[in-house]
């Protein structure tokens, strides 16, 4: 008989780390019984002795691969049924999809977001509990036991354990039949998750509740249990009975109950880690574009710029294609700010800004403040003769904005002078020599009397 009340026994394999122990002293304070092991064979080698009933495992095991390591486990009978959680310090650590196909129950990605780690390892110790327990009560059915008065008296005790896990358990649990999807029983999370009441539910289907947000969801749901029996962990939204959307983890499970074969759905709501994971998502995206951004004209700034045109230096050297680069100068920018002041200065950049982002349709040209009044455009794939037709372009759409500048010695409105370089790149030069021919000939510009486009290709 399985003991409800005695703690979980953890195993944590991977590495000794700041992460392992933190991991183990997280678990271990919730009263679980927590063994770290550091290397594959150590973990084979007590599976002999004893079995977990979850492992936390991370990709850092010193002796073998983590997803190998997990199909083995998954194709050893003995451990087969061990939950399997894989740890990751962030997503892009871990192939999600290759876990699942290894047989992973779940994964964590956040390994100091204490609050999933425990909800995630717990999620998976409520699944095990409530299948031992059905396991239980259905072995318990099925047995033929002399002394009738003794196997209905073992009946009543295991029916009531499992009644009390199944109202208790954290999780949202309902039990449906197989054969047309009608509930014939749910515990009181059930209710407090979906907003029915048992005698509401009881006998119709998750669709008559209209519980699906996606009308596609049982669908996708019943050819995964026609191929795989179960699957667990699907995070999709359903819909409560007073239309509030709930995000959860849902977890199905074939059981045979009381010789009728039934579905035992457990989902955990997840609504509002979700929640904090998409602000958090959005503020790392806001931080990512305000590092890359300059402020005043939302621009790329020269940070972006430096990145951009060496990535683009070795793509395009490896496949012998040109690479153009334009630099853009405001011709007479300190009289402007002496005449008109730096806010109106402050304005004037945005508006170059805008006009030579207008000007640039691809998406892999980039165009970024270099400094001051001066712009950069770089151009990916461009000959001389495809950069200095976008110069001028550029240097027109400039004009266009008609911007007064009563003490410019070039004209009586903004005008801006170009510097354009083309090359292919090679291991000899650098991106730097482009930067450097490319100011060349926008002083050579400059020169001649601003406003004006000078090109050269190396």
């Amino acid at each position: 008989m399985i003991n409800v009340l005695k703690s979980s026994q953890i195993w944590i394999i991977g590495r000794n780390s700041d992460r392992s122990a933190l991991v183990l002293k997280l678990l271990s304070q919730q009263g679980d019984r927590v063994y770290p092991f550091t290397t594959a064979a150590d973990t084979l080698q007590a599976l002999a002795e004893s079995l977990p009933d979850a492992i936390v495992l991370f990709l850092d095991l010193p002796d073998a691969n983590s997803y190998e390591f997990c199909d083995r486990l998954k194709n050893t009978p003995k451990a087969s049924a061990i939950p399997v959680i894989f740890m990751a310090d962030t997503a892009a650590d871990l192939d999600i999809a290759k876990a699942f196909e290894v047989g992973a129950a779940d994964y964590i990605t956040s390994p100091n977001n204490k609050s999933e780690i425990l909800a995630r390892v717990q999620n998976q110790l409520n699944i095990q509990n409530a299948l031992k327990l059905l396991t239980e009560q259905n072995l318990l059915l099925v047995e033929e036991i002399r002394d009738r008065a003794t196997a209905e008296g073992a009946l009543r005790l295991s029916e009531e354990k499992f009644a009390k896990v199944f109202q208790a358990n954290p999780s949202a649990i309902a039990i449906a039949r197989r054969s047309d999807g009608r509930l014939i029983d749910m515990n009181e999370m059930f209710s407090s998750l979906t907003g029915y009441a048992t005698a509401e539910a009881f006998g119709r289907t998750a669709a008559e509740l209209n519980l699906w947000l996606n009308p596609h969801t049982p669908t996708r749901l019943h050819r995964k249990l026609l191929k795989e029996g179960n699957f667990r962990n699907a995070q999709l939204e359903i819909r409560s009975k007073n239309n509030i959307i709930h995000t959860v983890l849902l977890s199905i499970e074939s059981i045979n109950l009381q010789g009728e074969p039934c579905l035992l759905t457990l989902a955990n709501d997840i609504t509002e880690r979700v929640k904090a994971e998409t602000a958090l998502q959005k503020a790392n995206q806001d931080l990512q574009r305000l590092a890359t951004l300059d402020e005043l004209t939302q621009v790329a700034n020269r940070r972006s710029f430096q990145e951009v045109l060496h990535k683009e230096w070795r793509r395009l050297r490896r496949e012998n294609q040109p690479i153009s680069l334009i630099l853009c100068d405001i011709d007479h920018f300190k009289l402007y700010n002496d005449t008109y002041g730096h806010q109106v200065g402050d304005y004037c950049l945005k508006q170059i800004g805008g006009a030579i982002a207008q000007s640039v349709n691809r998406p892999a040209d980039l165009v970024a403040r270099y400094g001051g009044e001066e712009f950069a455009v770089i151009l990916p794939n461009t000959d001389l003769a495809g950069a200095t037709i976008v110069a001028e372009k550029i240097r027109a759409n400039i004009e266009a904005q008609n911007l007064t500048h009563i003490k410019s010695k070039t004209a009586d409105y903004v005008t801006a002078s170009f510097g354009v370089a083309t090359s292919i790149p090679d291991h000899i030069l650098s991106p730097e020599t482009l930067i450097c021919v490319a100011d060349l000939c926008l002083y050579e510009a400059k020169k001649q009397g601003r406003n004006r486009v000078v090109a050269e290709t190396f």
